[in-house]
């Protein structure tokens, strides 16, 4: 019998390991910081030339261009407070509004969304429905049982939205 022993491999790949492998970790990393240049006006050929004079004469004619350059800023500063303000208009509630632009708010009321029924208050009778056509002297409103109302706008005396049915 024989004996089983243990034998190295038998396909023997000789691999080297003079160099250790290179590591690619970044070591250094910079900043860029954003530089506001200052807002330049245009200027003609007259101003340049007057302001070769002005480099050239005593120091008090330099004055008006510092203010000249706060006047500016003033200015820039205005206009961005004007565009917040627009920016920021607020717009008025249904309760607030009056009979007149509660009657071209439902008119102009987004397609995307459902009409949105209303209860139109008169002399003599409420009315309950969605407002179908509105001009300057009659509004035409849909009740429930799809008929159409035509009213007088001189008529009505208040208008209160009921809400999106679901």
């Amino acid at each position: 019998m024989e004996k089983n022993t243990k034998k190295g491999p038998l396909l023997y790949v000789s691999q080297t390991f003079l160099n250790t492998p290179v590591k690619n970790n970044q070591e250094v990393f910079t900043t860029r910081q954003e530089v506001q240049l200052p807002i330049e006006e245009p200027q003609l050929e007259e101003e340049k030339e007057k302001k070769k004079v002005f480099e050239v004469s005593l120091a008090k004619t330099d004055l008006p261009k510092v203010s000249k350059k706060k006047e500016v800023k003033e200015e820039i500063k205005a206009q961005t407070n004007q565009e917040k303000q627009r920016n920021f208009n607020r717009v008025k509630g249904f309760k607030e509004m009056n009979l007149i632009e509660r009657l071209e708010y439902l008119a102009n009321f987004p397609k995307a969304l459902p009409p949105v029924p209303c209860v139109y208050y008169t002399e003599e009778k409420n009315y309950q429905g969605y407002l179908v056509e509105y001009n300057e002297q009659e509004i035409t409103i849909r009740i429930p049982n799809q008929k159409t109302e035509t009213i007088p706008v001189k008529n009505i005396k208040d208008i209160i939205m009921i809400g999106i049915r679901r």
